[in-house]
């Protein structure tokens, strides 16, 4: 027993050796009941994965407004970042809204002088606007910008529709709310892995995976308490089995790769300001990489990691 325990540690050690760094760009809402709280599943499920290193958190609009997003950040961290040796002193306001494209922020400062200490993972959970205004800002440090990971994308003619008919129908936000922020990643020669609703749609937190959170304590209580709303929103609104934890997908390219369908693809934004992924590389295109399906032990390692109790939680 005690030689396995210093393996754990040794292990441990090593993955913390050797966690990848990263910045993650969020538009959290949790704390309000007609708002998503993808978000937040995401942050917490990052604050508990030792397979990466968090530099910092912006907040930008998107999910509501960017006071709410920057105070449900800050609230986050607060209560459950320790693990990740966050404090609300890594939490950087960025964009009011798509006009802001451009306009110096707290997040693009910040992030700039991340930049110049090392190269970092940049995870996207809301629209683009502040990753397109730090590149407009400051385009020499975007080549240590090791890869972004975007949540958003899709292949021509797939359908938002959710519910078992179909009837209710979303669109593609964060592209949506942005086109032209989108449009200044693409064009930028930083790596990009999309991980679209077609896919993040599918991994569902239902009743029961509400009372294991509630019971585990810590952040999954806190999770559970929060999400009862919503989760009624959409199993008995929409009609689904469970409510979609989209922004929770992103965080798995980061940390559990292996876990994840990823197929080379090529990406550019079309006339009414879509994010279009073709399998060929076309005049006008990029090439991208798209996550098109996720494994079936991806939803047991992500309630494991939620219900997770950091020595420091």
């Amino acid at each position: 027993m005690r030689r396995l325990r210093i393996l754990l540690v040794i292990f441990c050690l090593a993955t913390e050796a050797h966690a990848a760094t990263v910045w993650i760009d969020t538009d959290v809402s949790i704390g309000s009941p007609i708002r998503e709280v993808d978000d937040a599943f995401a942050l917490v499920l990052a604050f508990h994965s030792p397979e990466i290193r968090i530099a910092g958190l912006s907040t930008t609009y998107g999910n509501a407004s960017l006071g709410h997003t920057t105070r449900a950040a800050q609230d986050l961290v607060e209560r459950f970042g320790h693990s990740a040796g966050l404090t609300v002193d890594n939490v950087f306001a960025g964009a009011r809204a798509a006009s802001d494209l451009g306009r110096r922020s707290e997040a693009s400062d910040t992030l700039a002088g991340a930049l110049e200490k090392q190269k970092i993972t940049y995870l996207a959970l809301g629209p683009l606007t502040n990753l397109a205004t730090f590149l407009r800002l400051h385009p020499k440090l975007a080549h240590r910008i090791e890869r972004v990971i975007f949540v958003g994308g899709a292949e021509p003619g797939a359908s938002f529709a959710l519910g078992p008919n179909g009837s209710f129908r979303i669109h593609d936000a964060n592209v949506f709310k942005d086109p032209a922020a989108t449009q200044a990643v693409l064009q930028s020669k930083i790596p990009l892995t999309l991980v679209p609703i077609a896919a993040s749609s599918h991994l569902l937190i239902d009743g029961t995976d509400l009372r294991q959170l509630a019971k585990s304590g810590g952040a999954g209580n806190y999770l559970s308490r929060r999400s009862s709303i919503w989760l009624w929103f959409w199993t008995n609104f929409v009609g689904t089995k469970g409510g979609p934890i989209f922004d929770a997908l992103a965080i798995i390219p980061a940390t559990q790769p292996a876990l994840l369908s990823i197929a080379e693809r090529s990406a550019q934004m079309d006339q009414a300001g879509n994010l279009v992924v073709t399998p060929r590389l076309t005049s006008g295109a990029r090439p991208v990489r798209y996550c098109t399906a996720f494994a079936l032990e991806t939803k047991r390692f992500v309630m494991d990691r939620l219900m997770t109790r950091p020595s420091r939680e």
